[in-house]
């Protein structure tokens, strides 16, 4: 929901921009710009940034909602736990390659 509310409208409803300018959230570019990072690091890029000209204006944990749907979407697999925007914790969680 979350998602829908904030991000499709520039990200599209399958993470599929058709703006060249805005970068897809699924496929080649979630492997090469996801893959292999900490989860810290994607959640303050999105905190920091989005939505354009409106940066930190979710509470952390919608924005954290938004990279988990995204890393959901994209078939990474689960942990154990539920997330927390807590940046100790999510730093140290890197970002596995999507299931299958």
């Amino acid at each position: 929901a979350a998602y829908n509310a904030n991000c499709v409208t520039c990200h599209g409803a399958e993470l599929r921009s058709a703006d060249r300018e805005i970068p897809h959230l699924s496929d080649k570019s979630f492997k090469f710009g996801w893959i292999g990072k900490t989860i810290a690091e994607k959640y303050e890029l999105v905190r920091d940034t989005m939505p354009p000209k409106e940066e930190h204006s979710l509470s952390d944990q919608v924005y954290l909602d938004i990279v988990t749907y995204i890393l959901k979407f994209n078939n990474v697999p689960a942990g154990d736990h539920e997330l927390k925007p807590d940046l100790e914790i999510l730093k140290k969680i890197t970002i596995a390659a999507p299931a299958g």
